[in-house]
């Protein structure tokens, strides 16, 4: 596992997935080699300050809530927006913030079941249990595929 900064350039040959995560500063994302219709992929599981109140917890990681979380809502990594990517196309994330030690260890301390949780959400979707919302993760894989 690793946090990174994704590139917006890299990013935009996305935009045609409607349900693609497009903030222009998208700060960061962990990056995890997960098994996907029986391929390794790396898959970046972005960081989301709002998730809803009534996602279920098995589509994402609870982290402390960030100064941008509104009221009821949920800060984590949101499994269901996960993506596959190019991990040499993305930028080292700077942890210098005490808020950002804290959320790497607390990463770091749940390692094995974020892993566990992801390689899940994936094996659901293959089985075509896909949440609404969720990215179409067999068209990315395709984009990804044409752009490398």
């Amino acid at each position: 596992m690793k946090v990174v900064s994704l590139k917006p350039q890299e990013l935009k040959k996305y935009l045609v997935e409607p349900e693609m995560l497009h903030k222009a500063k998208r700060p960061c994302a962990l990056i995890i080699k997960l098994i996907y219709r029986g391929k390794r992929l790396d898959f970046a599981v972005p960081f989301r300050s709002n998730i809803s109140p009534s996602a279920p917890t098995e589509q994402y990681f609870p982290l402390p809530p960030r100064g941008t979380t509104k009221d009821g809502h949920r800060h984590g990594l949101h499994y269901i927006k996960m993506f596959p990517v190019d991990k040499t196309k993305v930028d080292k994330f700077r942890m210098d913030d005490m808020y950002y030690k804290i959320i790497y260890a607390i990463l770091n301390r749940n390692e094995k079941r974020i892993i566990k949780d992801c390689q899940e959400y994936l094996r659901r979707y293959e089985n075509g249990i896909r949440p609404e919302y969720s990215t179409d993760i067999d068209l990315l894989i395709q984009i990804l595929e044409e752009n490398t």
